[in-house]
């Protein structure tokens, strides 16, 4: 009687005290495991991802900041200085116009470059460039998405921020290497069709307009079919794109062509391809966007103003 009436008003017996102990810590080793998975997982993502999970940017005011660089492979040490002193003007999110590595593929400069970026708090959104994926390495773009974390396909997709609309392309896809074709060609133009956003940007490894025309860099850019060229820059003047971003050639360019900036932001710490009075410096370019204007700063490596636009 007493030890039913016990057991019905909670009080038990030492068999049960001992099993009851032993399911309460079962319970809190099974709370503290998964706290440290969380927690490794958690911090693996940081270091590999660096906040690259794509950001809603439901901004409810249409004024921020974002960074943009490029070619910042083989120039560790200026690729570590540009990202700290990009932290430093608190940007909404970093855009990379590619070759973040130099051989592609290859798992440990991944690391590396993972290693270099973790001081970057934002989202950080990256674009195929020739040294990330090239289809003589036919692992390359496997191993690609594999390291990154990005919306859609993550080798071409589009996010907004504010009243903006921003479009990552990709000009190292099979059987369109430098250029923009197919159902990716398809897909931006439902993109930009599609967007009620006030400002459109648009970025991608390989220029429109290269600058360089020397042998060594005859392959350089969409340039080289001109058809497709022009029928991708016809493609953003009908949807009044604001800024066209490419890399590939390590200095900094801008020109504007049918009234779209087209700029070449290729001085991530790369080795430059041209003399400082002509672009060849390391940099990275603040935008602006305050309602209804936008406006882009160019900023070296010393801090100096070097554009403005």
């Amino acid at each position: 009687m007493t030890n039913a009436g016990a057991t019905e008003t909670g009080s038990h017996s030492p068999k049960d005290r001992d099993r009851e102990t032993m399911s309460t810590s079962k319970k809190w080793l099974l709370l503290v495991s998964s706290f440290l998975l969380m927690t490794v997982s958690s911090c693996a993502l940081k270091a590999q991802g660096v906040g690259q999970t794509s950001l809603a940017h439901e901004l409810s005011r249409n004024n921020f900041t974002f960074v943009v660089l490029g070619d910042n492979r083989s120039g560790d040490d200026m690729y570590r200085k540009i990202v700290s002193m990009v932290m430093k003007r608190d940007p909404a999110f970093i855009v990379n116009v590619g070759d973040m590595i130099k051989t592609p593929g290859d798992l440990t400069e991944w690391s590396k470059f993972w290693e270099m970026s973790r001081p970057i708090s934002v989202p950080y959104y990256l674009t195929v460039g020739n040294h990330e994926v090239s289809q003589r390495v036919t692992e390359s773009e496997k191993i690609y998405k594999e390291q990154v974390n990005l919306p859609g396909n993550e080798l071409y997709y589009s996010f907004t921020a504010g009243n903006s609309l921003f479009i990552v392309l990709d000009t190292s896809l099979a059987d369109q290497e430098e250029s923009v074709t197919g159902e990716q060609y398809a897909w931006l133009e439902r993109e930009l069709a599609n967007s009620e956003q006030k400002h459109k940007f648009v970025f991608l490894h390989h220029p429109l307009y290269p600058v360089l025309r020397t042998e060594q860099q005859e392959e350089n850019g969409s340039d080289e079919s001109s058809a497709e060229r022009d029928r991708l820059e016809a493609l953003f003047m009908k949807n009044k794109v604001d800024v066209v971003f490419a890399g590939h050639e390590h200095l900094y360019h801008r020109e504007t062509v049918d009234g779209i900036i087209h700029v070449i932001t290729g001085g991530g710490g790369a080795p430059l391809y041209a003399d400082d009075q002509n672009g060849g410096f390391h940099h990275f370019i603040v935008m602006t966007v305050d309602g209804d204007t936008v406006r882009g700063e160019v900023i070296d490596s010393s801090g100096e103003l070097r554009d403005r636009f």
